[in-house]
């Protein structure tokens, strides 16, 4: 099994690469990465769109929308949303 550090180092670097993605994709992608490593490493990661827009300097709510949805669309994660602020939803890192 690789260290959780390379893995991390392997999907940025994938994203990087990609001429599709922006600097507001990178910005939320990292965000979910470090939530991503504090939670252990876990498949599944709850998450709040509110912390996840501070913690991504995002201003705008459809930006967030747009963002999360590509990158899914893109292949980088799985997102599950709850709608409904209390519960959060959930995203998966695809390696």
């Amino acid at each position: 099994m690789m260290p959780q550090t390379y893995i991390i180092s392997e999907l940025y670097g994938k994203m990087t690469e990609d001429p599709r993605v922006t600097v507001w994709h990178i910005s939320l992608y990292v965000t979910m990465l470090i939530l991503w490593q504090q939670a252990g490493f876990k498949k599944q990661v709850k998450i709040s769109r509110k912390k996840l827009m501070t913690k991504a300097h995002f201003g705008s709510i459809t930006t967030y929308h747009k963002c999360i949805n590509q990158l899914c669309d893109f292949g980088y994660i799985l997102y599950r949303p709850t709608y409904d602020c209390y519960s959060g939803s959930v995203i998966e890192i695809i390696p």
